[in-house]
């Protein structure tokens, strides 16, 4: 939770607020007995699996996972911090309250002011006399006043202080530029000098930062970005998204390129449903801001090697978040943009029109690296596509692509299924599967024991009164129940997902609406056996846990030549304990 609000003030916010009425502003809900269903707004669904309990005040989608109160819904669907959330959900409880102590939201408000200023500022140069040579040099990239107008494009004269001086002029803070990434910390020279300059949109439409593209070759880097600060971060944003997302959705994928120009020129063209990353791989936080939109990626890069490089990179990445994938091959040295300029807008419409997926494109690269007539040659390309089949987290998927390429390769398909499953068997995998299985052990009665306090308001004084131990997230549920009581607020799950961070917040709501969904009626007498059991196991698995761990120290210290006594008597005293249960 932020400062400078109240628990208090929290829950009174929670409690005049109706969470069907918000989310109703965003998404068509159906009443389904006692909740609200509707399609998920943050992964591509056919079949709704988002769920509104009114009761209690909370969401929860069970085919992503993503759950919570009515302000983690605000900060998703909107993209905003938690502060601006709490103002937007009181606003809309018409329950005053003071962000005045938000003091990281005042300087994400000041940074976003002065990139405004600054936008308008490097616009004015643009079509002043200082940017005859910019416009000159846009106009030959085939834009038009139109074009530069709707994509806000400027120019920073190559002046040392152009833009301190204006700022000076109007008598603005510094601090708010500096903080920005507009003026170097000195606080008289301007970060972006001789450069044309490109406005980078948040979701909201806000501009988070700038791009900058050189005027002169001898000028490096060709491609300057905004510093990372509070707002802006180039894993997180994508060129272009704001211009792009109603499209996106509309047109069922995304269209990923390399450049600013290429967006433009593509947008101006009619295919506005294109965003680019800045002069990074894509990120997986790009990737599942994406997944709100849509499942499906159409990737256009570069045809040479540094380009194609550039899309395998790009390709594990999307494979892995379960994307489906096609590329759009350019011939070599022709991006989107340039191809467009020389061939025309329907030429380029075939290429697209005649974009491989991804196994016809890995299969086409490493046919380039090794040689497919001989064994060893195809036994090198079989284990590179195999190595990206593994990355497909559905099942099926895996082996229907496995089959596809043993048709390609002319190979048994046994072989390449066991290649695979050594593939997802091995190395990392067979760490976690240990992990799963050692999980297994203690989440079912975790979760049981959480239905059971959500159900009934009388378990909850009793799971606060356990002695024994409990796992992270449910002393972290403990920890801030007597939190609330201790502040006279009423335990419920919106006012719990306020205080615990978001990972616990989804699995409570989660949890919560199996228990909404499934309506398990147990006799009390059963229901009482079996809460004191999950209590039994989480202490029983939290012990054996906390002795490996012990048994390590000792370890460690043997290896060390350190006296382990403390771990010695820790382990007696755990394994009294063991002997207990």
């Amino acid at each position: 939770m932020g400062k400078g609000i109240s628990s208090a003030q929290l829950e009174e916010i929670i409690s005049k607020i109706d969470i069907v009425d918000v989310i109703s502003e965003y998404l068509k809900l159906k009443k389904t007995g006692r909740n609200f269903k509707a399609l998920c707004p943050f992964h591509q669904e056919k079949t709704p699996s988002f769920i509104v309990n009114p009761e209690k005040q909370i969401f929860h989608c069970f085919g992503c996972g993503e759950g919570g109160n009515v302000i983690r819904f605000l900060m998703k669907i909107d993209n905003i911090s938690f502060p601006r959330a709490v103002a937007l959900a009181a606003k809309k409880a018409g329950v005053k309250i003071s962000l005045s102590e938000y003091t990281e939201d005042i300087k994400e408000d000041k940074i976003f002011k002065a990139n405004e200023f600054a936008s308008v500022c490097y616009k004015d140069a643009l079509f002043s006399s200082q940017g005859g040579r910019a416009m000159e040099y846009l106009t030959g990239r085939n834009l038009t006043e139109k074009d530069i107008k709707q994509f806000h494009l400027g120019f920073a004269p190559g002046v040392r202080n152009y833009l301190v001086k204006k700022v000076i002029e109007k008598n603005l803070d510094k601090a708010s530029f500096i903080n920005a990434g507009l003026i170097n910390k000195d606080g008289e020279t301007d970060t972006f000098r001789n450069r044309i300059i490109f406005p980078i949109f948040d979701i909201q439409g806000r501009i988070a930062g700038f791009g900058g593209r050189a005027m002169d070759e001898e000028q490096l880097p060709k491609y300057l970005n905004t510093i990372e600060n509070e707002v802006f971060s180039k894993g997180k944003l994508l060129y272009g998204i704001y211009q792009a997302k109603t499209l996106i959705k509309e047109r069922q994928f995304v269209f990923l390129v390399e450049g600013y120009f290429d967006v433009i020129k593509l947008h101006i063209n009619g295919i506005e449903n294109v965003v680019a990353p800045m002069g990074t791989a894509l990120t997986d936080e790009h990737l599942r801001f994406l997944k709100r939109f849509t499942e499906k990626i159409l990737l256009a890069f570069d045809s040479d090697e540094a380009g194609l490089n550039a899309s395998l990179r790009n390709l594990e990445s999307i494979l892995r978040m379960g994307f489906e994938t096609k590329i759009c091959m350019l011939p070599v040295n022709f991006d989107p943009d340039r191809f467009i300029d020389e061939y025309g807008i329907e030429s380029f419409k075939k290429v697209m029109g005649q974009a491989m997926d991804f196994l016809d494109f890995a299969l086409n690269i490493n046919s380039r690296k090794y040689d497919i007539n001989t064994p060893k040659g195809k036994s090198s390309i079989a284990k590179e596509i195999v190595g990206l089949i593994s990355l497909i987290p559905d099942e099926i998927e895996r082996y229907e692509y496995v089959k596809s390429l043993s048709i390609k390769l002319n190979l048994d398909e046994k072989v390449l299924r066991r290649y695979l499953d050594n593939k997802k068997g091995g190395g990392k995998d067979d760490i976690l599967r240990e992990e799963v299985k050692k999980e297994q052990f203690y989440t079912h009665a975790e979760n049981l024991l959480m239905e059971i306090i959500l159900s009934e308001d009388d378990y909850w004084q009793q799971f606060l009164e356990w002695n024994g131990r409990l796992t992270k997230r449910l002393e972290a549920v403990a920890i801030t129940s007597r939190e609330l009581l201790n502040n006279n607020i009423e335990i419920t799950p919106a006012n719990l997902i306020n205080h615990l961070d978001e990972e616990i917040g989804m699995w409570l709501s989660g949890t919560f609406m199996k228990v909404s969904l499934a309506e398990r009626k147990l006799e009390k007498e059963k229901k009482q056996q079996i809460f004191q059991d999950c209590l039994k196991k989480i202490h029983k698995y939290c012990l054996s846990i906390e002795l490996e761990e012990t048994k390590k120290k000792i370890t460690e210290k043997k290896d060390m030549g350190i006296p382990y006594y403390q771990e010695m008597e820790t382990i007696q005293s755990i394994l009294f304990e063991l002997k207990k249960e």
